[in-house]
């Protein structure tokens, strides 16, 4: 019998990952507390406990477990783990991010100082004042930092986001635009109005260079295995093994799992809103990575394990539903000590809109908004999309014409290829593109499809499809054929940004989930585009559309249009 811990925990066997056994159930009778030796309480309740596999109510209220006498012990050394802790790693990171931002908007003025002498003659006869050269560097510095810490730049798992992080730099540059504009009309600065105007395009510009650097940096790390956040991951032992591999395909994520607990569910009932029973349950390692995991049991003291683990995260897989009473007691004990507590797409609400309780006496009401489904905020995307189509159409024309002559040149063909799509609500619309394949290619699509045995395939998609043609592979390869959809843009079929345009075909084999793509416009460019286009499976990208539509916005609109030249340029997933 493995020797017991004072927190309930057994060591670890060599052929076995470490398991920590839950506390052997008290004797009957009244147990005793010794925690001062002096004073003993009577139980609440008495335990009924079979081995790992029992019924838990989770918490008891306590942080003591009982001992084979029934006396109850503290679950560790010293008081309970209280608290919140931050990896060091996290402090340098921000401080060195702090700092690069303050380098970037310093380099920002520099250049509009260069470029703009009149301007800055006019701050350096102000000198010792508010609004002098000193007193301007200090607002723009103070005022970006500001608003970078308000736009939620700085917040654990920011870097690791894809678009979402250039969305919150423009929001930020924005946002410090605005209050460059109100500080000098509020104290009456005598500050070129160019300054305040450039200084925030330039950052913008400097800060996504800046950040983009650091990302790369923080995934090297962690590909090497630092800079991750200690995980305990909850849940079936099949969606623990699941998660676990994808974590390991995912570092971005920064997740790096260093116990699990296992469990499963059980109803006395078939009654599907009877209350929850989990019970933990075995774990069989199938790699050495999941050999070396601490095993903990599902009971009271769950949280502290972890915290006594140094663990940062604790992540649900499956098993454990959003309204049940184990969830939010999780939720508190976990969360009250520091934790952050992470749900999988399986656990959590897919909907990401803004939540309101109505604390109604007799009814009370939990709301839902997505704010970007408003009317006013449809209007400005339909006028960005105007706008910027129409110039993209008077910039890009002398590129449309020469791809225009190439394709007639190549094989006397028509120069435009148009095919029915599916766009918002299910509307069929007429979609343009420059033609990069034969004439023929519909005709001999079926044939190819049974010859490579992809008939089922959700997306037509081959890397060496025999149908493009030699200025096909270059248009298609730089995306030029997708030029001609600015025009769809315009007649409003379609939107500069959104979830790749669907076939009929591929919209009779959504299910109730993907079916809400339709819900908007379908775009030139979108997540799917700049996330590896055509080398993304179906699951991941049914991911990506999905989380778009509960997502967009106008700012995460512009971000997505700037990685889409990054994308482009790299050709990643383009064939």
């Amino acid at each position: 019998m493995p020797a017991r811990e004072d927190s309930g925990t057994a060591v670890q066997s060599p052929d076995r990952p470490r398991q920590d056994i839950p506390a052997p159930p008290a004797e009957q009778g009244t147990p005793r507390v010794a925690a001062s030796g002096t004073r003993q309480q009577p139980r609440a309740a008495k335990h009924e406990t079979t081995g790992r596999n029992h019924e838990t109510s989770f918490f008891d209220g306590s942080y003591f477990a009982p001992d084979e006498q029934g006396v109850f012990h503290r679950t560790g050394n010293g008081d309970p783990p209280l608290g919140v802790s931050v990896p060091r790693w996290r402090y340098m990171y921000n401080a060195t991010l702090i700092a690069l931002d303050t380098v970037m908007i310093l380099i920002a003025c520099s250049l509009v100082f260069l470029f703009n002498h009149h301007g800055y003659q006019s701050l350096l006869a102000n000198r010792g004042q508010i609004d002098g050269v000193t007193g301007f560097l200090v607002i723009v510095c103070v005022s970006n930092l500001i608003c970078l810490n308000i736009c939620k730049s700085y917040e654990r798992h920011t870097m690791g986001e894809g678009y979402g992080l250039y969305t919150k730099l423009i929001n930020s540059q924005l946002l410090n635009f605005v209050m460059l504009c109100s500080a000098a009309y509020i104290f009456k600065l005598d500050i070129p109005r160019s300054f305040i105007f450039l200084v925030p395009i330039i950052t913008l510009a400097l800060l996504i260079i800046e950040r983009w650097l650091m990302r790369l940096s923080l995934h090297r790390n962690r590909r090497n295995g630092e800079y991750n956040y200690p995980t305990v991951i909850v849940g079936s032992p099949e969606g623990i093994r699941e998660t676990i591999a994808n974590l390991g395909a995912n570092n971005p994520l920064g997740y790096k799992p260093i116990a699990i607990c296992p469990i499963a569910s059980t109803r006395k009932t078939d009654n599907a809103d009877s209350p929850q029973h989990l019970v933990s349950v075995p774990f069989e390692p199938a790699s050495d990575l999941e050999r070396r995991l601490r095993i903990l049991p599902l009971n009271s003291h769950l949280p502290q394990a972890a915290k006594r683990l140094n663990a940062q995260t604790v992540l649900i897989t499956d098993v454990l539903t959003r309204d049940s009473e184990t969830m939010r007691t999780l939720s508190l004990a976990v969360e009250s000590m520091g934790i952050e507590l992470a749900l999988t797409t399986k656990v959590a609400d897919i909907g990401g809109g803004e939540l309101r309780f109505r604390n109604n006496p007799t009814t009370p009401v939990l709301t839902a908004k997505l704010p970007q489904y408003t009317v006013a905020t449809r209007v400005i995307k339909r006028l960005f999309d105007i706008v910027l189509s129409t110039i993209a159409t008077i910039v890009l024309s002398p590129l449309m014409i020469w791809a225009a002559i190439m394709v007639k040149k190549e094989d006397g063909g028509p120069v435009l290829y148009s095919q029915q799509r599916i766009g918002i609500y299910g509307k069929p619309f007429t979609m343009y593109k420059f033609r990069s394949m034969r004439t023929d290619a519909d005709a001999v699509k079926a044939k190819l499809a049974k010859e490579r045995r992809i008939e089922d395939r959700f997306i037509f998609k081959l890397k060496d499809d025999p149908r493009i043609t030699k200025i096909g592979h270059v248009i298609r390869k730089t995306s030029i054929d997708e030029l001609p959809q600015l025009f769809n843009v315009l007649k409003g079929d379609m939107s500069l940004v959104g979830p790749r345009p669907p076939l009929p075909e591929e919209v009779a084999r959504y299910d109730s989930l993907y079916s809400t793509r339709l819900l908007v416009k379908p775009g030139i460019t979108g997540p799917w585009q700049i996330s590896g286009r055509s080398d993304l499976s179906k699951e991941q990208s049914e991911v990506i559309d999905v989380s778009y539509v509960q997502d967009w916005s106008i700012t995460g609109d512009i971000a997505i249009l700037f990685k889409t030249v990054s994308a482009v340029l790299k050709g990643t997933g383009s064939y």
